[in-house]
């Protein structure tokens, strides 16, 4: 069976032109689309609940303003106890529709 240890360890053990090669042959292909859509890149996200710090993260934008558009009713997101946390499905919804990270 294959795995990723011994792919990993072939992979260094290659010559150094080898790796070069197979470097430049992962560049080109393995990037071929300029243009992926946003479920082409974030459908696979995880469907725990997100934090503050990873929300923002995920929604590219400093926590501080994050916190301002939940005071400001904003975003859409739920208290855990005393933890604010976000349903991953609608930050994708959110991503979508705000894609610059402008309200």
């Amino acid at each position: 069976m294959i795995t990723a240890e011994k792919v990993y360890e072939e992979i260094v053990n290659m010559p150094t032109k080898e790796r070069e090669k197979l470097f430049a042959v992962i560049a080109r292909r393995g990037f071929e689309k300029d243009i992926y859509g946003h479920s082409e890149v974030f459908d696979d996200i995880r469907q725990s609940p997100f934090t503050v710090k990873e929300a923002a993260e995920y929604i590219e934008v400093a926590e501080i303003t994050l916190r301002r558009w939940i005071k400001a009713g904003k975003i859409t997101y739920r208290r855990i106890g005393r933890n604010i946390v976000f349903d991953p499905d609608s930050l994708k919804s959110f991503k979508r529709k705000h894609p610059t990270g402008k309200v």
